[in-house]
């Protein structure tokens, strides 16, 4: 594996999860229920019947958003864990080494093209 290729992913990497921290500590509250969950801030807009169907549809909206978030930066630890234990850059499904090209447009890939899910 490229050693050059791993510090410079493993850079963007660490840069990614630093600006999705951020961006969930900004925008959500922990969530109390799911440990090292998010929930959206609610923005209460007002009382009326209108109101609250607008604050319940933009909640569900951020709820979808956070969970992507939450879901990429899993993605994002992940990879910074196998740079850690030097398994960065091998296929979690069949062993072999993810393609250079391949890491270099998703530094957090987890499987080579052939596996890779569509």
């Amino acid at each position: 594996m490229n050693k050059q290729l791993i510090e410079e992913n493993k850079t963007k990497l660490v840069a990614e999860q630093k600006k999705l921290n951020s961006i969930l500590k900004r925008d959500t509250n922990l969530d109390s229920e799911i440990p090292g969950g998010h929930k959206p801030k609610f923005d209460e807009v007002g009382s009326e019947e209108g109101e609250n169907a607008f604050e319940s549809e933009q909640f569900g909206n951020d709820l979808s958003v956070i969970e992507d978030l939450e879901m990429r930066l899993t993605k994002v630890e992940a990879a910074l864990k196998r740079i850690e234990d030097s398994t960065y850059g091998k296929c979690l499904i069949g062993g072999e080494e993810i393609e250079e090209a391949r890491l270099r447009a998703e530094p957090a890939a987890e499987a080579c093209i052939k596996h890779a899910k569509s």
